[in-house]
């Protein structure tokens, strides 16, 4: 169902019986809220009211997100992204050979609308998990040896809130959005895990072993990571 809101345009209403409250999110340039059972239309549109100052937010584009088009300049540490239009397809395609991300659209794509914006990022995204699990376990083993860490194993994950962390079991969890990292923060995330299997904490002790394990830059490349984010 959908209802027209005079400031907010379309928004979509979704009833789910499992719901305690209502949220709301943006799917493809729109609103989509979804409500607990039993809810009356009334109350929905109260609640709309109330939430205004946060859903103009929501709809707000994203500056920093990227825009896939054939000219988009993307780049990973282990690849970079070629987009184009085939001759004779109606369908999307990916080839990751030899560093390049090849991303075959149909013809006349338009770049502009959302849904081809989430196709060809999901199949960026398919791209680096596949990277992230067949480099970052290599690396986390390399660095281990070199520096004398011992681990249990190597998750990834896509946590757009962290680079990494590190459990009680010295599992060793990366974001494969360290993807976008200069290769040499790639590295400097996994000592900073690896500097937890043997300190969970982040005291003086720890800090000392991370800048053991990074030829003293340990400060220097804490203030670099932070000039990124994992949102892209």
């Amino acid at each position: 169902m959908v209802i027209k809101d005079k400031d907010l345009g379309d928004i979509k209403i979704v009833e789910n019986v499992r719901a305690r409250r209502i949220t709301v999110r943006c799917k493809d340039g729109r609103l989509q809220l979804t409500y607990p059972s039993g809810m009356s239309m009334s109350g929905i549109e109260k609640a709309i009211e109330s939430m205004k100052p946060r859903l103009f937010k929501l709809l707000e584009p994203k500056k920093e997100q990227y825009i896939f088009t054939p000219q988009t300049e993307f780049r990973t540490f282990s690849f970079s992204l070629k987009i184009s239009e085939g001759d004779s397809t109606s369908n999307y395609y990916l080839k990751l050979k030899d560093g390049v991300l090849s991303i075959s659209c149909p013809p006349h794509t338009d770049y502009k609308s959302s849904s081809v914006q989430v196709t060809i990022r999901d199949l960026v995204e398919t791209a680096l998990r596949y990277e992230a699990k067949r480099l970052f376990p290599q690396k986390v083993e390399r660095l281990a040896r070199r520096c004398g860490f011992t681990f249990s194993e190597v998750k990834i994950n896509r946590s757009r809130t962290r680079w990494g962390s590190c459990s009680s079991k010295k599992n060793i969890n990366l974001s494969y959005y360290c993807m976008l990292l200069p290769e040499y923060l790639v590295d400097f995330v996994i000592l900073h895990e690896l500097c937890h299997t043997k300190e969970m904490n982040h005291g003086e002790r720890f800090w000392q072993l991370l800048d053991k394990a990074s030829g003293g830059r340990s400060q220097e490349l804490t203030n670099e990571l932070k000039t990124f984010k994992t949102s892209w």
